[in-house]
Formats: structure tokens, sequence, C-alpha cells
């Protein structure tokens, strides 16, 4: 389930470097048309937690389950904690922000980028350490 990944520091800046570029000369950084804003969010949430566990614990998950990515987060101190739970929030509306019908409010989006930016900011302070 878990693996420690050779060289983990200089991936997880790649990473970071991507999820970064996807929001890069916006005003609001994913937005856009609500829907892909909001998937687009939750993916960035998704690798940079990637990001901060390869630093920091030299492992990520590896599991078709992202929530067991949380129990990883939460190892992280200080503000594992936190994280595991934007985490947490992104990847519960996953499936119905990627196949769902129905879409989302402007409240329910702005909750998303939040919870992104948060995971990226958390990410690189980890990765100043």
């Amino acid at each position: 389930m878990w693996r420690a990944p050779g060289a983990a520091a200089p991936r997880a800046r790649e990473e970071l470097s991507r999820s970064r570029r996807a929001g890069r000369g916006r005003k609001r950084p994913f937005a856009g048309v609500r829907k892909r804003g909001r998937r687009v969010a939750i993916l960035a949430g998704i690798a940079v937690a990637d990001v901060a566990c390869c630093k920091e614990l030299g492992k990520r998950s590896r599991s078709d389950n992202h929530h067991d990515a949380e129990l990883l987060l939460e190892q992280i101190t200080p503000g594992g904690k936190r994280a595991a739970s934007q985490l947490r929030q992104l990847i519960d509306i996953k499936d119905t922000a990627h196949y769902g019908f129905i879409d989302i409010s402007a409240a329910q989006l702005k909750r998303s980028l939040r919870q992104a930016r948060h995971l990226v900011e958390f990410a690189e302070e980890i990765l100043r350490r």
C-alpha cells in the first residue's frame, strides 16, 4: 500500500510546480467553469498531499483509495491534521465533481478552491523546511 520513492524531494518539487502552474496568471486559481474548476482543485489537492508526504515522510500512498493519503498527512507535524481534513473534504466530493451531472454552486467551488489552496500552501511550507 505504501511506497517510499527514491529522491522524494526533487519529485515533490516537480509535482508542486505542476499544481501551481495550473492556477498561474489567474486572479482566482483554478476558477473558470465551475465543474472543471472543482475537478482541478481536487486533483491539485491530491497531488500536493503526495508532495508533502514524499518530502516529509519519504513515502506516499499508492492505494486506489485516496482517503488512505489522509493517514499519512496526519503524521506530519505541525499542520498535518488540518491538511488531512482539507484533503478529506475534497476527496468526499470527488465522484460528484468528476462524474456527476449536477452543477455545483459558486459557494461549493469557492470552498473547494480554498481547500486546494491550503494544501498547496502546506506543501510549499514543507518544501521550505
